[in-house]
């Protein structure tokens, strides 16, 4: 009896996983799961999110603490992920702990993600020649300058045959980096990750060259009141646990914080040019935590540790009237909240 593409599909260890870590790539959005950061496919290795040098005792515990099932597979694609050369060397990745929180939600995402690894996985198996010197072209390594060079020259006939073939397909998804400060005393700045499609594109085009307002000037305010708000959730949440004794949890701290602007559009009304931002987060934080008993007989001093995620959203206007880069934005919203939260 074959095998399934369920059973076929793993990393292999001392075979190129080429297949496989291009199907990662791209149902990773191109990023690399431990930093967030976009990353060249050339620069980008599979990461295994538990390791795979796990001794099975460790496994067998990790299982139970996980909630993961019996047959786990350490290769299998949910346990896989993209992550791009220095965060999986030794000053990376190796060198850094996150909760176990942290841990789930990156197996998590891993699970979400497998039925499309799996897909085009299969589906590159059925494909014929022009499929294999497309990978061949789509997995070169770019930081070979000849190839580089070969590469930019001749990959923009093949983007013009397919805006040819399909409009849709033309589009493709460009990355940015954007940094606001989010405490002037500390000097603590936040890493913003936005993705552009072509709408997006031309978003940004109307937002910098017409209003002549900066990215980074708009997402100021929303993302500090973003990060705000996270906070005060993470808090409300310890404090309002279900437990024996009350709780009184202290101002969290964060172990690190993802935010991307994974939508951009605009659209005019009136006198005016409405600009939408879409977007994802996610969050670690700790927090010293206080259980108080009931009967007054005295406290407890505990760590408070939460995952959160979400999404959020805001609106920025500009009105025609205005002079440029006037543009004001409104309160950010928090649309979709996910947190664990864990005390101990």
């Amino acid at each position: 009896m074959g095998h399934t593409i369920a059973t076929v599909v793993r990393y292999r260890a001392g075979r190129a996983n080429r297949v496989l870590r291009m199907a990662l790539w791209e149902a990773w959005d191109s990023k690399c799961y431990w930093c967030t950061k976009p990353v060249e496919f050339s620069v980008s290795e599979i990461d295994h999110i538990i390791p795979k040098d796990v001794t099975e005792a460790d496994l067998a515990e990790l299982k139970t603490a996980y909630g993961l099932r019996a047959e786990f597979d350490l290769h299998d694609p949910r346990n896989l992920a993209p992550i791009c050369r220095p965060c999986n060397g030794v000053e990376g990745k190796s060198n850094s702990i996150r909760q176990a929180g942290v841990t789930m939600n990156y197996l998590a995402g891993a699970e979400k993600r497998r039925p499309a690894v799996l897909k085009r996985v299969q589906n590159f198996g059925r494909s014929g020649k022009v499929a294999a010197h497309l990978l061949e072209a789509a997995t070169a390594d770019l930081s070979q300058p000849d190839i580089r060079r070969e590469f930019l020259d001749t990959a923009p006939a093949v983007v013009r045959v397919l805006a040819m073939t399909d409009q849709g397909i033309g589009d493709y998804r460009s990355f940015r980096e954007a940094e606001v400060c989010i405490d002037d005393e500390d000097g603590l700045w936040q890493r913003i990750d936005v993705a552009l499609d072509d709408r997006g594109r031309l978003t940004i085009a109307l937002l910098e060259n017409l209003c002549t307002a900066e990215l980074e000037d708009v997402l100021q305010d929303p993302v500090v009141q973003l990060i705000q708000e996270i906070r005060s959730r993470v808090t409300a949440g310890f404090e309002s646990m279900e437990t024996s004794d009350p709780i009184t949890a202290g101002p969290p701290t964060s172990d690190f914080i993802t935010l991307n602007i994974d939508s951009l559009d605009f659209l005019r009304y009136a006198g005016q040019v409405e600009f939408t931002f879409q977007g994802t987060f996610e969050a670690g934080f700790a927090a010293s935590v206080v259980r108080s008993s009931s009967d007054g007989g005295g406290t407890d001093d505990l760590q408070g540790d939460a995952t959160v995620s979400g999404t959020f959203s805001f609106v920025a206007d500009w009105d025609l009237a205005d002079d440029p880069a006037q543009v004001h934005t409104g309160d950010c919203t928090i649309e979709d909240w996910d947190q664990d939260l864990n005390v101990g």
